[in-house]
């Protein structure tokens, strides 16, 4: 009996030792939303007071003068790496290129982890392990959203960017502006991250080919801040953070923002190529001087967080403001968005988990978090997953739903369900909810807008409502990512290009400054001091300044771009003349879709009647948009019909319908009582024979 317990014991021992090395060795298969980082799990808010650490990951105190690292101290209780995948954290990125390396890196990260897996594992198992995120189907960089518009009012500039592949914008890295332009230019409006917070892909190849060195060393990267979104209201200065960014002090970004100490010296005002290690130069770096009353007795900094973002944290980015003909609409006489009215709040709609991939919220939005966001949408939330044409709980659908399922029926967050009595279905298939409900109230032309990633909002300044760049809204057009009719804001490109081959592209915009400045002589205003003096004085400066463009940069023939025309240089001396290229997407109208402010059912379109939009005078189909651009020229104006793809005289014809429809219902009632009264009366003989 000994001698069978003691073999007992040593199988025992074998295959606990057994499991556990297969356990160590194969892979780890965490519970949903498990990690290795510690969460409270509870909706009251965690109290912070928490060691401040630089980017070398010394620990800071009172004494020091280095900035503080979000990555090095908020990293240490949250997933950075999990976090930085958030659309805002990648506005310097394409979003396809960006997924495709995310799968790319996971399906190597899976296979490094499969080669040490056990033999005991089956081969259907291990497949499934290595199955692509749902990331992988992406084939886009999404709706198209609002472009970086850079706007230089000393030379006539406004032209629209992105990273991503959407049409009428350029890529900044084909134009030659780099990520750190980039980053100093629009820094402000980004809670850092991406290409900005890491130096340029190619800062060796871009040291070689340049005569100017890299400035990435001195300014440092400018990291996500999670402060931005997450600070209590008032705690966080947006205005100090942007003066920060534009002197180039990157790094000292977020210590500044956050107000716990301040941050002196200007990268800005130092030379690239410096020796970093030269005490002469790191004497000129910026220092900061800590509030010491920040400081608790055990060295913590109490950093008053919300785990749920605030509005205020998204107006930095997301103003907007109307401009009429007298200026910039008071704010008095405008109401605001119907659900902030309501009580909600931004992230109500527009959540996301660590990941950060915030909803967006447009029909048919691919997002990596999967089906729960299609309540989140318009249609989604007020009338349910079950609206949506059968697209995404279809039998051969891949997240084919059932529509007994509680989370996905309509009235989320309490949301009314729209009767929409008397609307033919035909208008869901045409048109986007937001084409009846957003935006600003349409009037028989485009009105001026402004926007904070474009105009600034947010910063104290003396506004006109004038100021480059010139946009326009709502423009009703089909939108590219589902071709339903819907509001967008509008604007055309102006810039300083070349012509190769028919084709125009834009140069880049300092180069265009440093060289055209002299022929110019521009000293603040492209508009006031060229184009409000009339043609003559246009044409003859414009000319110069192509001359120079065309002597100094190297290009054989230099043009400008604005309100949908493109000037080159005349024959005679001082003189221009409009030339025709082949990529007129690249001088004609940009656009991208609006979904706010949203108006209640009863200032919708429609509202009043069929009438309000189908008539000869519809705002819907007649409003017009005119070209706007620096050039001191007078452009056509375009109706929304055109821009939509309608034949007018089809459009014309089918208001008819609608014309006499109130006299037509008269009739037909009339009628039908008349014939009810004949039926009647000659039914009444033979009822009074049978009653005699």
């Amino acid at each position: 009996m000994s001698r069978l317990n003691r073999s007992c014991l040593r199988w025992s021992v074998l295959t606990f030792v057994s499991f556990a090395a297969f356990g160590w060795i194969a892979p780890r298969v965490d519970a949903a939303g498990s990690s290795k980082y510690a969460h409270s799990d509870s909706d009251k808010r965690f109290l912070h007071h928490i060691d401040l650490y630089d980017r070398n990951n010394r620990k800071i105190s009172a004494d020091s003068t280095e900035p503080y690292s979000v990555e090095k101290t908020c990293g240490r209780c949250h997933d950075f790496e999990t976090i930085s995948h958030g659309w805002h954290f990648n506005a310097f990125a394409s979003e396809v290129e960006r997924q495709r390396s995310n799968v790319e890196a996971s399906s190597e990260s899976q296979a490094d982890t499969d080669e040490t897996a056990t033999n005991s594992k089956s081969v259907e198992q291990s497949e499934k392990d290595t199955e692509p995120a749902k990331t992988e189907t992406v084939r886009s960089d999404g709706r198209p959203g609002e472009p970086w518009i850079w706007t230089d009012a000393r030379t006539g500039t406004q032209l629209p960017l992105s990273y991503r592949d959407w049409e009428g914008r350029f890529s900044p890295s084909e134009i030659g502006i780099s990520t750190h332009e980039m980053t100093q230019k629009f820094g402000a409006r980004i809670p850092g991250g991406g290409v900005a917070a890491s130096w340029d892909p190619n800062t060796s190849e871009l040291a070689e080919n340049s005569s100017e060195p890299t400035r990435w060393p001195l300014t440092g990267s400018l990291e996500i801040d999670c402060m931005a979104c997450h600070a209590k209201s008032g705690a966080y200065d947006f205005e100090r953070r942007r003066e920060t960014i534009e002197d180039e002090n990157f790094a000292w970004a977020p210590t500044a923002a956050i107000r716990i100490g301040e941050v002196s010296g200007s990268v800005s005002r130092m030379k690239a190529g410096v020796d970093l290690e030269d005490e002469k130069v790191q004497a000129k770096l910026p220092k900061v001087q800590y509030d010491d009353r920040r400081f608790g007795i055990d060295g913590t900094v109490f950093f008053d967080l919300v785990r749920v973002p605030e509005n205020n944290s998204c107006y930095q980015c997301h103003s907007q403001r109307t401009v009429s003909d007298s200026g910039i609409d008071a704010r008095w006489n405008h109401d605001q968005d119907v659900h902030l009215r309501a009580g909600m709040k931004c992230v109500d709609c527009h959540r996301n988990g660590i990941d950060h991939q915030t909803v967006r919220g447009f029909e048919g939005e691919q997002h990596p978090a999967g089906v729960a966001a299609t309540t989140l949408s318009c249609r989604g939330c007020h009338m349910g997953v079950s609206e949506f044409a059968g697209e995404a709980h279809s039998e051969d659908h891949d997240d084919a739903l059932s529509l007994t399922q509680i989370a996905f029926r309509a009235g989320r967050l309490g949301s009314p369900y729209p009767q929409h009595e008397g609307l033919p279905p035909v208008h869901f298939e045409k048109l986007s909810c937001t084409a009846c409900h957003s935006g600003p109230i349409p009037g028989e032309k485009a009105i001026g807008m402004m926007t904070s990633l474009a105009h600034g909002l947010g910063e104290k300044g003396h506004r006109s409502g004038l100021e480059l760049p010139s946009i326009q809204g709502p423009v009703f057009a089909k939108a590219e990512s589902n071709g339903l009719v819907t509001p967008h804001r509008a604007m055309w490109p102006a810039y300083w290009g070349k012509l190769v081959d028919g084709k125009v592209t834009p140069l880049s915009p300092e180069e265009v400054y440093t060289n055209t400045r002299r022929a110019l002589r521009v000293r603040k205003d492209f508009i006031e001091e060229l184009s409000e003096k009339g043609r003559e004085e246009f044409d003859e400066k414009v000319a110069s300044g192509l001359e120079a463009i065309e002597k100094t940069m190297e290009v054989e023939q230099a043009v400008y771009v604005s309100t949908g025309l493109v000037f080159a240089r005349g024959d005679e001396e001082g003189s221009l003349v409009e030339v025709e290229v082949e990529n007129r997407d690249a001088v004609e109208m940009v656009r991208w879709p609006m979904a706010h402010n949203v108006r209640p059912a009863g200032w919708a379109l429609g509202a009043t009647g069929c009438l309000e939009c189908h008539s000869d005078d519809g705002l819907v189909f007649t409003s017009t948009v005119t070209p706007k651009g620096p050039a001191p020229v007078t452009a056509e104006p375009i109706n929304m019909a055109s821009i939509q793809g309608l034949d007018e005289a089809t459009r014309l014809e089918w208001n008819q319908l609608f014309g006499g429809r109130k006299m037509f219902k008269v009739l037909t009632a009339t009628s039908l009582i008349l014939l009810l009264l004949a039926i009647a009366g000659s039914c009444l003989p033979a009822v009074r024979s049978r009653t005699e």
